[in-house]
């Protein structure tokens, strides 16, 4: 059951996040329909039914894109849609999404308008490191998927059992439109003017458990002026939590604002758990991350590490109240450098589903404990040391 909470003290608790949030250029959207995705299938299956179903119109950003059997399933299908007749437009990373070279050709042969987001030239080395690491899909102008999982193998839990751990989720309503002018704003970015509008509205297209009356906001890095925009988001929204705060985090060294405000919510009594990585794909990051446990620890935050599996989501639960989820992880690219891209739900049942899904993932975690990890060796904190003093550069 949600936290019991007085009316006339949630009242004034939503009147001043909406005027914090309209401040921050996070307008407020009500009466959406949208579903939690929790994980790589389910966000793999739904983007697939957006390729195939749509009818006029098609715009996805995505980082990385690889060349295997994933990535190529994507590829024909949208190569369908455009033989229906579908405008297809996309923004891929000139990094991350390097190995879609092949690809990309290919779907512009066939009509796809495609675009590399800052592709590196020896010109152009301030750009080098400002990725686009989002994760978007809209169909028709009117569904849209948000989450953290790449087109590829990795990211495809069926027949892999090592595939990483992500969450998204799909929407339907006035946040959409949002998204497209956010699209819009990415796609300027790539030196090109910005699409026409597409034909918003029609029949659903993703058929699957749709939950109505979801309020919903976008949290995106994309406009100009926005790269700061991520980190004044989360850190507002740490000042609503009165209850519990559930992060799951891929990579995870948020600053020392953030960490301050969650060690002052622990000692302040509340449950705020962190889940975060066992095994990582990056281990210098890691490493880098694990430099910042005793802190955290000794203020009474719960620190878990997933086992066995590549823990990419990016979510935040609060007070049982709110999900927020999407491509950004807390840590100094995503804060500072990244174009991110996340929203917050507000849906009752949404939120339930993914904290279920989040205390699902703690039995198969191993919980850090503050004694075992001061007993650490000399050599093992100097490696997190040594690795945190670049994580400007991780």
């Amino acid at each position: 059951m949600p936290f019991p909470l007085a009316d006339p003290v949630q009242a004034l608790r939503r009147r001043l996040f909406l005027r914090a949030a309209h401040r921050h250029g996070l307008p407020v959207r009500e009466g959406n329909a949208a579903a939690f995705l929790p994980g790589g299938d389910a966000i793999l299956d739904a983007t697939l039914a957006l390729i195939h179903g749509a009818a006029k119109d098609l715009r996805f950003e995505m980082y990385i894109w690889s060349d295997d059997a994933v990535g190529r399933e994507l590829a024909e299908a949208l190569k369908g849609a455009l033989a229906r007749g579908v405008a297809v437009r996309g923004l891929v990373d000139g990094v991350g999404g390097f190995g879609a070279g092949r690809m990309v050709a290919e779907l512009r042969r066939a009509g796809a308008d495609l675009r590399w987001f800052h592709p590196v030239a020896l010109w152009r080395p301030k750009l080098w490191n400002r990725r686009n690491h989002r994760k978007l899909v809209i169909a028709d102008g009117c569904e849209a998927i948000v989450g953290s999982a790449n087109w590829g193998l990795d990211y495809r839990p069926t027949g892999n059992p090592k595939a990483f751990l992500d969450a998204g989720v799909i929407l339907r309503g006035r946040s959409v439109a949002d998204l497209v002018d956010d699209f819009a704003a990415a796609w300027r970015r790539s030196e090109g003017e910005a699409p026409p509008p597409p034909p918003f509205g029609g029949a659903p297209i993703w058929n699957g458990p749709w939950k109505a009356d979801a309020t919903v906001q976008i949290v995106s890095s994309a406009a100009k002026g926005g790269r700061a925009r991520m980190r004044r988001a989360f850190r507002l929204l740490l000042s609503q939590v009165r209850h519990e705060l559930l992060v799951a985090n891929a990579y995870f060294i948020p600053g020392l604002q953030v960490m301050k405000r969650l060690r002052r919510l622990a000692q302040r009594g509340l449950r705020v758990v962190l889940l975060l990585p066992g095994e990582s794909d990056q281990p210098f990051v890691q490493a880098a991350s694990r430099h910042i446990y005793p802190p955290l620890l000794t203020g009474g935050v719960r620190i878990f590490e997933r086992e066995r599996r590549m823990l990419h989501a990016k979510v935040a639960i609060l007070d049982q109240e709110a999900l927020f989820t999407g491509s950004a992880n807390l840590d100094p690219r995503s804060f500072h450098l990244n174009l991110e891209l996340n929203v917050l739900v507000r849906q009752p049942d949404i939120v339930a589903e993914a904290r279920d899904g989040f205390e699902a993932q703690l039995p198969q975690s191993q919980e850090v404990q503050p004694e075992a990890w001061a007993a650490r060796s000399r050599l093992s904190r100097a490696w997190s040391w040594f690795a945190y003093q670049f994580r400007w550069w991780l």
